[in-house]
């Protein structure tokens, strides 16, 4: 099943914060500690970005959207839920892959209820 990115465009999520737009690049992509990375998450202000490696499956893809929008959330909240402070890497990734399982594939209303199992307002 073919994501459709466009479902994403402007999300409302919980807190208050938005997400602006899910892409793909072709680039390279490093994470803060210099390794290399298959999606990111830009956040200003109350806005959040996700970037995607171009070239993922749709599996790979689903699961990374679940991944970046609970860890970017949480790292944007000044106080996230307490199901999720203690969150480490692999925590948002077996959340992700959980909740692709669990949901399916990602889209707007699923990410938003994946969200608000964890406490998310």
């Amino acid at each position: 099943m073919e994501i459709d990115f466009e479902n994403f465009i402007n999300l409302r999520l919980p807190g208050g914060f938005v997400l602006t737009d899910v892409t793909e690049i072709a680039e390279v992509m490093i994470d803060p500690v210099g390794r290399p990375a298959v999606a990111k998450t830009i956040i200003e202000g109350r806005e959040i970005w996700i970037i995607l490696s171009a070239g993922m499956s749709d599996l790979e893809q689903s699961i990374s959207i679940y991944h970046e929008v609970l860890e970017g959330l949480t790292v944007a909240m000044d106080r996230p839920p307490r199901s999720v402070e203690n969150f480490l890497e692999h925590d948002f990734e077996a959340a992700a892959a959980s909740a692709h399982a669990q949901f399916g594939f990602a889209t707007a209303e699923k990410v938003v209820n994946f969200l608000q199992m964890f406490g998310f307002q």
